[in-house]
Order: structure tokens, then sequence, then C-alpha cells
């Protein structure tokens, strides 16, 4: 046996199939995640050594077709066209089979080796249904294999199958049945398959697929045409046929064929799935009655979303604290090796206060995508989808925005804006790819637990952080209206189609997993970017050194450095245009060094009250001295807050949307400086008319 062959496998499915779940029980933590060349969609590998084989499975992204129509379903097909894995890994559903079949149907054309699995049998059952799975592998003819990725079961079987096609071949005997389109259509097929045998270019893909494809229209196919020798003669032939068909059937071909799809589909269905007699109270069904209620839907996921935060908040306050007391602890310590001095005040003022503040709050980070993760998993944020979806339409938004608004949510503002390359429209993807910005994601999270911890008790955290979110939705869904309505972006929204998963219990392995991978780019910005900005804001308020007299105390020798300090005289600058939203000119100076990364807003405001620390021994958390120090007040917090929500994001995400509205120097503006704009109007009249009425003041 050689102990060096590589086998490469492509796990294809539809969304919510439990494909992810496969893959992290294959591939255990042997992955890794990262972009497809030359396009902004996910790619996750990962390496399962088996046997003797280095088998490298690639998850690609979910989808429900072939086509051409968006961005995972483009890169799931030309993956399977350029890169011809050796195993195509179909995996289905078993309790929504028939919309799954869907896939197959054109995946078989492709003539390569495929196994099915049939992912959560288990709910199948518990519906009182059962699969035959020797009937069905000889109907299709390819391996079909049952389990419940969720409990590991049946993961063993995959990975001998695969191992068994790659050393015997087993598959290649094998006739892998495809969709009978009928002698009209296939007629038409073969006068094209004549054509496509004289051409080099076009003869290198599958024939079945080819043919049908180009009777499909699918615009990237057709573009193949462009390449080949017989352009005009090719094209003229595609168009007669589709014409045939048409008047043959009385409707397009696409249709004509997408019905011929969905009948084979459902005849195997009918063939190979069996009641047991022995039904179940179908649980989804019992709680959909509840979470997709016209009345309950919205309150259920307003519930949900505050049941996160309060198990974020309860669960990771003691953690935090914990950080908190470790990096006071390391500053220390550090402080005592190194003679006073600027090397000192730099470790220790400005890397690891300015690192630590960003640090400290990662185990609230942790919590928030585990909570997030969990009801990703249980199948419950598909429903968040659907409910939504009857809101946003009303505010010009497409039910699929909702997906980028979470991803927002759960991580970063990029992935958000790249995730709305799933929607075909190009002005859905330009509107919510403006209201992802309002988003509070993973990077605002420790300003907002910052701000909120140091001025509301534990008994009301979870609440403002609610609030807080809740307005972030409400400004989204103006905005979008707003957009919607105006001639910037009028029209309407595609239609929205979605599949439901059914319930089931996340295992702890993925939530796990899940939880680490959107974590691990809030650690891997705080040891790049937010050290090199740390350092960079030391600097700028740690010099020129201002002249100190020895009678002064150390309050009053910090307080006179940050005021002679480049970051004190630019504050001064910017503090008349930031003092009627209740800010000075430190906080100005922490917002613009925001427009870099969010986090670093946290990052300078503990560098700003780290100066002077050590020496007067001030072993306060960075919420303690923003609670206790009289220039703040929980309405100068709130409007702080409201500016940071709203204002331009950070500089990464301002660069992925100029390149997603292909470098739109109007749109950018629009983004930037109407966002900035905007947060100061916002943020004005809360702080104006919170003074007027006297409160939080």
């Amino acid at each position: 046996m050689n102990t060096d062959k590589n086998i490469t496998v492509a796990l294809v499915g539809n969304p919510n199939s439990g494909k992810s779940t496969i893959f992290n029980s294959l591939t255990g933590s042997n992955q890794h995640v990262g972009n497809y060349p030359g396009i902004t969609v996910e790619k996750k590998e990962g390496l399962k050594k088996y046997k003797g084989y280095n088998i490298n499975f690639i998850d690609l992204p979910g989808t429900y077709s072939l086509s051409a129509y968006s961005d995972d379903e483009v890169v799931a097909r030309d993956f399977l066209l350029k890169e011809k894995p050796d195993v195509v890994v179909n995996i289905i559903d078993s309790a929504n089979m028939e919309r799954n079949l869907y896939l197959f149907t054109q995946i078989v054309e492709l003539d390569m080796p495929i196994i099915m699995v049939l992912n959560m049998v288990d709910i199948l059952k518990s519906h009182g249904k059962t699969v035959d799975k020797k009937v069905m592998s000889d109907i299709l003819g390819v391996p079909v294999f049952a389990t419940v990725a969720s409990k590991g079961v049946g993961i063993v079987d995959i990975l001998d199958c695969i191992v068994n096609i790659c050393e015997n071949g087993e598959l290649k005997n094998q006739t892998r049945v495809k969709v009978d389109y009928g002698d009209d259509i296939k007629g038409e097929t073969e006068k094209l398959e004549k054509l496509i045998s004289k051409d080099s270019v076009l003869s290198e893909f599958p024939k079945s697929w080819l043919t049908i494809k180009f009777l499909d229209n699918d615009p990237l196919t057709l573009k193949l045409i462009c390449k080949a020798g017989d352009e005009t003669e090719i094209s003229e032939q595609i168009e007669k046929s589709r014409n045939h068909i048409k008047e043959h059937f009385g409707r397009k071909a696409e249709i004509e064929i997408a019905d011929r799809r969905y009948g084979f589909a459902n005849a195997v269905v009918k063939m190979v799935v069996k009641k047991t007699g022995q039904e179940k109270i179908d649980m989804t069904e019992i709680i959909d009655s509840f979470t997709l209620n016209r009345y309950l839907g919205i309150p259920i996921f307003a519930a949900v979303m505050y049941i996160i935060f309060k198990f974020t908040f309860t669960l990771s306050e003691p953690v935090v604290k914990l950080f908190g007391l470790f990096f006071r602890w390391f500053g220390g310590a550090v402080a005592g090796i190194i003679p006073d001095g600027p090397v000192r005040s730099l470790i220790v003022d400005g890397i690891i206060g300015g690192v630590g503040g960003v640090l400290g709050f990662f185990p609230l980070v942790l919590f928030m995508f585990f909570a997030i993760a969990f009801f990703e998993d249980s199948g419950y944020m598909a429903r968040a989808a659907f409910v939504m979806d009857k809101i946003m339409s009303r505010f010009g938004l497409h039910g699929k925005s909702f997906l980028p608004l979470m991803l927002s949510t759960n991580g970063c503002a990029v992935t958000g804006i790249l995730a709305t390359r799933t929607l075909d429209s190009k002005r859905d993807r330009l509107i919510t790819m403006f209201v992802v910005s309002f988003m509070i994601c993973g990077a605002k999270l420790p300003v907002f637990a910052l701000i909120i911890g140091a001025f509301f008790s534990a008994k009301y955290q979870a609440a403002v952080m609610f609030f807080m979110y809740f307005l972030s939705i409400v400004i989204a869904l103006g905005i979008a209206k707003f957009l919607n309505a105006t001639i910037l972006l009028k029209g309407e929204s595609a239609h929205f189609v979605m599949e439901l998963p059914s319930y089931h219990l996340p295992t702890i392995k993925g939530l796990l997993l899940k939880m680490w991978e959107r974590s691990w780019l809030y650690v891997r910005k705080a040891g790049t970017v937010v050290v090199l900005i740390s350092i960079l804001i030391w600097a700028v308020f740690a010099y020129p050194k201002a002249p100190l007299n020895e009678n002064l105390t150390e309050a009053e020798k910090s307080s006179l450095q940050l005021e002679y300090s480049i970051a004190g005289r630019a504050g001064k600058i910017l503090e008349p245009l930031f003092k009627p939203i209740g800010m000075d000119g430190s906080r100005a100076v922490a917002l613009i060094a925001g427009f870099a990364a969010k986090e670093v807003i946290v990052s300078t405001l503990s560098t700003v009250y780290s100066i002077g620390e050590v020496s007067s021994g001030d072993t306060r958390t960075l919420r303690e001295k923003i609670a206790t120090d009289d220039d703040w007040s929980s309405l100068k917090g709130i409007a702080f807050l409201i500016f940071c929500l709203i204002y331009a994001p950070c500089i990464v995400s301002v660069i992925v949307f100029f390149k997603e509205t292909g470098s739109s120097y109007k749109w950018l503006a629009l983004l930037v400086i109407g966002n900035t704009v905007f947060a100061w109007i916002v943020s004005f009249i809360i702080f104006q008319l919170g003074t007027l009425l006297n409160i939080g003041v």
C-alpha cells in the first residue's frame, strides 16, 4: 500500500443538510478556513489520515443546484469541473430527500465517482418512515450510507468506501442512473453532442452535463461557446433545440428540464421511503407552530436574542474579571522588572494596557459566539430568517439579507459584506452591504461591554445590550427603507425561498469548533493590528513629553501629559465638534483610531487611563476608571455607543465594500461620510434631549 497516496474528496449538499457536521466529524481539528482564489466565498478544507491515505476533504458551499445564479453555486460547480476530485460525497437530508435529490440529478451528469450519504436518518425515523439503502443504491448505481452525523454514526463507513474506491476502483464498472428527459429532449442533446465532439475546448467537459446546461440556458456555460471553433453553428443549434422543446411542451426548456429532475427525485423517494407504522409526534411541527406563528414568531425571536445576551453577560462576567486581574498583575510584574522610562511605558502602558484591554473581553466574545452557534446548529436561526423576512421585505430588504446581518453580528462586518454574494439581485446586495455596517460585530462588542459594564449594574446589562442590538436593527431597516424609497436604489426585492431543517441538538464538538473559528479572528487582530496601533496610540499620547514639575501629583502629571501630547492637541482641535454629543478630545481620538479597527477604541481608552498608572499604584480596572471619571456619565456613555454603532466601519470593511460595489466612489463616500454625519446627528439628538430632560447626566 502506498502510504503517500493522496485522495481529494468534495462534500456537496444543500444548506442545512448537516454537511458541516459531517465535515467536522471526518476531519476533527485538522481543518483550516480561507477563501477560494479570485472569489470571496469561504473555503473549508480538512485532512484525515486513514489506512495509510491522506484524505483531503473540501467542504463546498451549501447549494441547491449547480446553476450559475449565485457565487456559492458557481464555486461548487467550478471546483467539481476544474479540480476533478477523486470522490464526490453527496450529503442528503433524509427528512427532505426529494428536494435534496434535485442536486444529485445534476452531480451525476458530471460522471464522477459518487457516494450518497443519507444524513439525519434518526429524524426520518421519528417521522415514522425508513429508507431502504440497498434498493436506493441499486436504483441510483451509487453506494448509499445512512448517518447520524451529530452522533458520529456511519462516519467510518464513508471513510472505508472512499478508500475502497481509490484502491479498487469499484465504482468504475457501475452504471450511475441519470434523469430520463424523454425522447424529444434526448434527440436535441444528441444533435448538440455531435457538434461538441468536434471542438477541443467543449469536448473537455462531460457531454451529458454540457448539453443539458446549454438547453437550460445556463449563462456561464453559454460563455464557453465563445472559445469554441464552431461558435455560430453551436449557438444556432442551441436556439433551434430550445425553440423545438418550447413548441413541443408549451413551456421553456429550463422549466421542462427542472420538472423532469423533480419527477425523477419524486419517483426515487416513493420507491425507497416506506412508512414504519410507528409514527411519533413530530416535534419540529409542534415547535414551528409557535416559532413560525404570525403573532408569536417575532416575540420568540426577541426572547431568543435576549437569552443569548443574558447567557453571555452572566457567564462571561467572572471570567472577564479574571482576565482583567491577570493583565493588571502581568503589567505590574513587567513594570517591576523594567526600569522606569520610555521602554517600560511603551510595554506596560502601550502594549499590555492596549492589547490587554481588548483581550480582557475575549471570554465575552467566546460565550456570545457559542450561544449563537447553538441556535444556528439547532435549526432555529433558519426560522429566524423566515420570520424576519416578513418584516425585512417591507423595508426593501431580501429575506436572504438576514444571513449577512447575522454573520456580521457573529463575527465581522467584512464577513457580512462578502456573504451578500449569495443574493442574486445587485440592488439587494448593495442595500444589504450598506446596512451590514450598523450591526454590533465582534469588534464592537468589547466597546459596548466596556461602557455598559461601567454604567449599568449586572442586573440590567443584558437588557441594555438587547436594546442596543434592537436599535441597530431599527436603524438598519430605516436606512434600507430610505435607500429603497429614493432614486438611489429604487426597485423591488427578489422572492425569498428557504428550506427549513428539522430541529436537533447540536454537538458540543461542532459548537466548540464554530465558536473558535469565529473567535480566532478576534485574537488574531489583537495580536497583530491592535498591537501595532496600540504602539502608535501610545506614541501620540506619550510624546512630546510635557515639562513636569516634581511638586505635581501623579494624577496632575498624567493630565498634563495627555494635554501636551500629539493626541491631546489633536483632541483639543476636535473637541468643539464632539462636545455637542458629550465627548471630550480623548474620546474623539479613540473613535478616529477605531476607524482602523473597532477594538482599538478599547485599547486607546485603556492607554489613556494607563498613563502614569504604574507610578501611582492605581489598580482599578478600565471599567472602574471610566465609571468614576467625572467627565463621563451614563448619558455620555450611551451617546458614545450610538456614535460607535453608526459611524463609518473599519478600514478593512470599507476596502471590501469598495471592491464589492465595483470600485464605486459614490457608494464609498455615502458609506463613510454619510454614516459618520448620521452618527453625529443621532448622538447629538440623544445627548441634547437627555441633557434637557436631565436623564443620566
